[in-house]
């Protein structure tokens, strides 16, 4: 079966070569974006084709058989996903959409969609290729607010796929570990918030901080203008947006000396397997970027994800990844505190990660999709491809 899978690029080739809005646009305007779309790629290869949203549906239609959408925080007044309901409407494929995610301040708020993705969401619902779910969520409160809309019976929550890069069993023994390190944090990597998070600006200098201490990295992840300054592009940066990039990070510095600070500490990447490749060198990360920090644990180095919104804290709870409240961080705190303040529960994230790797392979297996091995071997349920016979039928031909 030849999935089309509708993403952002999975890297961007010859990076070097490229400007930073380049680099930008291809990931999908932020560079966490690689590692979902890594993940769901590796977990659908061979039988996968990269497609853009803008994508014909007839050729969707002519070169695939499914169409997986890798999702985001998409539920929510802020986006309007019109157009992409009328091409799903017109390729006429079966659908799955994973790792979709509501966006509110805090858990429990009520989500209001535009028309525009309501209608999206019912596409996706009604062309579901089995009897099975089809709409993977990151998370409990992510399922209630599918529900909540009226798409029934439809979401299964399956946390985020890039959970499931690293297919090794005991992650998490290796990872405890290093939550309990014999020697000091040496360095850290911080992967970078952004300057409008006002209410996060000391907590982003008390991280950067401890960067410029452990010799470690600042990791741009988004907006533009966070790329700009990790790639040295100051030229395409107006200067009112410099000043309050200084002011966010290091209010102390000279123009000429943050630029210094940048030029040893920023950086960003183009691609996941080199950013995890990366990660193996810092002893612990932290910040208030998921996917930079998740990216880190399945390299096998610890990290905890500081959360300031219900998207964050919702993936964090779902799969047990350690996570601390924004507010609940002291002002001050060294590297050596990073373990104790962001405790890593070995069983609980294997017994969790077993359990949303099931889902999310059945969710595969029921749209006739044969995940790869790594992803089976997650969950011996799922490996033993447990799949209820009427799950499998397909659905009528699709007007």
């Amino acid at each position: 079966m030849k999935v089309a899978l509708i993403a952002p690029q999975r890297r961007v080739e010859d990076s070097y070569r490229h400007s930073s809005e380049y680099l930008f646009r291809k990931s999908g305007a932020n560079t966490g974006n690689f590692a979902f779309v890594h993940a769901l790629w590796s977990h659908l290869s061979p039988q996968v084709e990269i497609f853009p949203w803008e994508a014909s549906p007839d050729a969707l239609r002519e070169r695939c058989d499914v169409i997986v959408m890798a999702c985001a925080n998409q539920l929510g007044p802020h986006s309007n996903l019109e157009q992409l309901a009328i091409m799903f409407e017109r390729a006429k494929l079966p659908i799955l959409a994973i790792g979709l995610g509501a966006q509110a301040s805090e858990l429990g708020e009520a989500v209001e969609l535009t028309a525009g993705t309501r209608r999206w969401l019912d596409v996706v619902a009604a062309h579901a290729p089995s009897k099975a779910p089809n709409i993977g969520v990151r998370g409990e409160f992510s399922r209630e607010q599918v529900e909540r809309s009226g798409v029934r019976d439809r979401a299964l929550v399956t946390g985020c796929p890039s959970n499931f890069i690293n297919p090794a069993p005991l992650l998490a023994d290796a990872l405890e570990k290093r939550y309990r390190p014999p020697d000091p944090i040496e360095r850290v990597a911080v992967p970078a918030g952004l300057h409008h998070w006002a209410k996060l600006g000391p907590l982003e200098r008390a991280l950067a901080d401890i960067v410029e201490a452990t010799s470690g990295a600042y990791i741009a992840q988004s907006e533009i203008d966070m790329i700009r300054m990790a790639r040295g592009e100051w030229d395409a940066m107006d200067p009112a947006t410099f000043r309050s990039i200084r002011g966010y990070i290091r209010p102390t510095l000279s123009d000429d000396a943050f630029r210094a600070w940048c030029k040893r500490y920023a950086t960003c990447f183009s691609d996941a397997t080199s950013w995890m490749e990366s990660m193996r060198t810092f002893d612990f990360v932290a910040g208030t970027r998921f996917h930079g920090v998740m990216l880190a644990m399945q390299a096998g180095t610890p990290g905890g994800v500081i959360a300031h919104d219900s998207r964050t804290l919702e993936m964090c709870e779902t799969m047990a990844i350690p996570v601390r409240m924004h507010h609940d961080m002291p002002a001050k705190f060294q590297p050596s505190d990073l373990p104790s303040l962001f405790e890593f529960q070995a069983g609980a994230y294997t017994r969790k990660r077993s359990e949303l790797a099931g889902r999310y392979a059945y969710m595969l297996l029921a749209a006739g999709i044969e995940p790869n091995e790594g992803l089976l071997g997650l969950s011996p349920k799922a490996a033993e491809a447990a799949v209820p016979s009427d799950a499998i039928a397909r659905v009528p031909e699709l007007a």
